[in-house]
């Protein structure tokens, strides 16, 4: 099975009405966090990198008064994204994207540079699809989060990264993994954002919410420590830039 196919069933099973409440749970002061970091673009363009079905999208557009445009591998979550209003269209990310030049006022590219083949691409033509000032925000998983530390000194597998496509090894408190392709910190992002012609604006971290799986207790510890760790990005579960467009 090849990523782009991967990519293509993961994100149309997130995406279904039971799994997306379910994903937007986890990620609900992550969402919170980036739309803070959003300038008002009224009568502007906003274009939503792996929109999914369209939800982050819609609040990105009542928070900026933007126009959205969206991309999305699954044709399931774009026909849901079109619904909310969104400008959508389907497209494999590692193929390139169906934009021309200084379009956008801003792109979201939220849980997505793990995901694909080529990272370097996607922020060059990000970088190109952007006007003059423009902004992107990106956030992605830590592979160096307070837990992820330990788990290596332990020996075992970080999350967020995972030994094939298929399975997941190396950790038995994680039962299944993510698709992910690509590993990052703040400082590798960073730098790879500058390397491409952008300046860093703000780095934030995010922690990632309990999905009311566990006793509450245990929800409310969880949520508790992880917010905790967020306040410093190095040790954050999720890893949140703002980078204006600076050649």
């Amino acid at each position: 099975m090849d990523t782009g196919e991967y990519n293509r069933t993961f994100y149309s099973v997130i995406f279904n009405n039971c799994n997306a409440a379910k994903y937007y749970r986890i990620q609900g002061k992550k969402i919170k966090s980036a739309l803070k970091l959003f300038e008002s673009h009224k009568n502007g363009k906003i274009l939503d990198i792996g929109c999914g079905d369209g939800f982050i999208s819609s609040l990105i557009a009542s928070r900026t008064g933007a126009k959205m445009y969206g991309v999305d591998i699954s044709a399931t979550s774009i026909s849901n994204a079109r619904k909310k209003g969104v400008k959508a269209k389907v497209a494999n990310i590692d193929a390139g994207l169906p934009f021309g030049k200084e379009i956008f006022d801003a792109i979201f590219c939220g849980d997505v540079l793990e995901h694909i083949q080529d990272t370097e691409k996607l922020i060059e033509n990000a970088n190109k699809m952007l006007k003059k000032n423009g902004y992107m925000i990106i956030s992605v998983p830590n592979i160096a989060s307070w837990y992820n530390r330990g788990f290596l000194l332990l020996g075992m597998m970080p999350t967020w990264v995972e030994s094939s496509l298929r399975s997941y090894t190396g950790n038995p408190f994680i039962k299944e993994g993510a698709g992910h392709i690509h590993a990052f910190t703040k400082r590798s992002l960073s730098d790879l954002l500058i390397m491409k012609g952008f300046s860093i604006e703000k780095i934030t971290g995010s922690p990632l919410l309990g999905d009311g799986s566990r006793s509450r207790w245990k929800e409310r510890l969880w949520n508790a420590t992880d917010s905790f760790f967020a306040r410093k990005a190095t040790l954050a579960s999720t890893i949140i830039i703002k980078a204006k467009k600076s050649k």
